[in-house]
């Protein structure tokens, strides 16, 4: 059983019993405070009487003690028996058991190919990425789909461009167009014409070159440990019917604008359909996500802010459809000092560009702390601890919080950053491998060890909220946290140098390897065994 949700319970089901006896309704308000004033904290201020401290006092036993303070009442659990728990908890490979849960579909990215990601876009692919290894990890069946769009004024300016400018390459050749927009319009209506209608040779030759382009944008994801399990064409709503359906089921409430489709909502309108008969590309967003809702409990679309009144519009228009269950992630934009990056304007920091900058700056680090390293060690090592420094410090932010990018907080190799966690674990690492075997030490745990196995404690609690509240922030907040502590009880504990207390702190080593790995693994941040 996870132990702090086992002394967790063991102080609900004391208070509630004291309510019961002095006649108290609702008295519950337990949360977890600042740890100076213990594990758990009895809010007690919205009480209608006051509890005596001789009746704080009979809650106390050898498993818990209850302190009154003011209105509240500290809860401090046993530090040796609470210790101990989560050791064993942890070393016996139990802290991995999960139940598993709803069938989950994560839609993230889902860029058109007009060029590389820029770190902006690429902050989507690793929320969404993150998310669905926190999903995976806590037991729950996860794909995650790319929808990639084949129709559209972007998508046939990048096409266009292609064809007449042959010779450069597709990043300018669809600058050229898109900031000439005016001089192509004609050409671009016909192209989309002919996809939204369902010209099958047409998307066919469309899809044959978007596919090749899309393998540049993936090549950059797949380097990062981002993959997908399927990808989805905007266009096969129009081949498969799906778009018709859509637009026969909202039959009751469409209106007419010579001849165009639309909703009306918020005193503006939705339109579905052009006066021309084709449709627009929020319609066929609800077939996709008609789809989704038909085959995942829980489909979870990662969005840039710029899409809430889109995705606003679109929750509206499932919900007259019998559609409630999506769920969605916005993030703010990462951002530059001349402001938000935009392909179209060609204001970009390229995700590429950044890798191989981290890399090379890895590169340097660990030829300073390894002279004695062979090249293809060097560049093996540098590559994961540059490629795993740009996932952190995109993921250590929550996604509502905009990020102004710096080369130098980007590139960060100090304080809360990937190389810090992971070599915490190749020095939990190291200590284990100058150990021939483990053996269970004793309880007289000292208060850095207990500090360190408290913070260890709260682990599946972060990872299961993390997961609940998709903020994957949480878990590398709480990674980097728990490789700080382990550094100060590292500094202040002997572990191999001190034979009385050796097995036991061995243990408190073992549990935190194996709680760290298992976080970064989550993370998606690569395991170096020593760094």
């Amino acid at each position: 059983m996870n132990p702090r949700k086992f002394f967790e319970g063991l102080a609900r089901e004391k208070i509630e019993k004291l309510a019961a006896e002095l006649q108290i309704k609702d008295p519950l308000i337990i949360y977890k405070p600042n740890p100076k004033f213990g594990d758990l904290v009895w809010d007690t201020q919205k009480l209608k009487q006051d509890i005596p401290s001789e009746n704080i006092e009979k809650l106390n036993d050898e498993n818990i003690r209850f302190q009154k303070a003011g209105k509240f009442v500290n809860i401090v659990f046993n530090p040796e028996k609470y210790s101990r728990m989560v050791l064993d908890f942890i070393n016996s490979g139990e802290f991995k058991k999960v139940e598993g849960g709803p069938k989950y579909l994560i839609e993230h990215t889902s860029a058109n190919p007009t060029g590389p990601l820029h770190i902006g876009r690429a902050r989507n692919s690793i929320i969404g990425d993150t998310v669905a290894r926190i999903l995976r990890r806590l037991g729950n069946n996860v794909r995650v789909e790319y929808y990639m769009n084949d129709i559209g004024t972007q998508v046939e300016a990048l096409l266009i461009g292609m064809e007449i400018f042959p010779d450069l390459p597709y990043t300018e050749a669809y600058r050229r167009v898109y900031e000439n927009i005016e001089q192509y319009k004609a050409r671009i209506e016909e192209y989309m014409l002919r996809a939204e209608t369902g010209d099958r040779e047409f998307l066919k030759a469309t899809r044959s070159k978007l596919e090749k382009l899309l393998e540049d944008v993936l090549k950059d994801l797949y380097s990062i440990g981002i993959k997908f399990d399927g990808f989805v064409w905007e266009s096969d709503f129009i081949l498969n019917g799906d778009v018709k359906m859509v637009l026969d089921k909202l039959e009751p409430y469409l209106k007419d604008e010579n001849g165009a489709k639309y909703i009306e909502y918020n005193n503006d309108k939705i339109y579905l359909k052009r006066s021309n008969g084709t449709s627009l590309y929020f319609t066929r967003d609800i077939a996709y996500h008609i789809y989704k809702s038909k085959n995942f409990d829980v489909p979870v679309d990662v969005l840039g802010e710029d899409h809430k009144l889109h995705f606003q519009n679109l929750a509206y228009v499932l919900k007259l459809l019998g559609i409630e269950n999506i769920k969605v992630i916005f993030y703010s934009y990462v951002i530059t000092k001349e402001g938000k990056m935009s392909t179209r304007r060609g204001n970009v920091i390229y995700l590429r560009d950044l890798l191989e900058e981290s890399v090379r700056m890895a590169e340097d680090e660990v030829k300073k702390r390894h002279p004695d390293l062979d090249e293809e060690s060097i560049k093996s090592l540098a590559t994961k601890i540059g490629y795993s420094a740009i996932r952190y410090n995109i993921i250590r932010y929550s996604p509502e919080k905009p990020i102004t990018f710096t080369w130098e907080d980007a590139l960060n190799f100090e304080g809360e950053s990937a190389p810090f966690i992971m070599y915490s674990y190749a020095r939990s690492n190291s200590i284990l491998n100058k150990t021939e075997s483990l053996h269970r030490g004793d309880n007289k745990f000292v208060e850095r060890e207990v500090e360190l196995i408290k913070k260890m404690g709260e682990y599946t609690e972060i990872l299961e909220e993390a997961g609940r509240s998709y903020r994957p922030d949480k878990l590398a907040r709480f990674s980097y946290e728990l490789a700080s502590i382990f550094n100060q009880f590292y500094r202040d504990c002997p572990v191999l140098k001190d034979p009385e207390n050796r097995d036991r702190r061995l243990e408190i080593v073992k549990a935190f390897n194996l709680i760290l790995k298992d976080a970064m693994d989550t993370l998606g941040l690569e395991i170096t065994e020593k760094l």
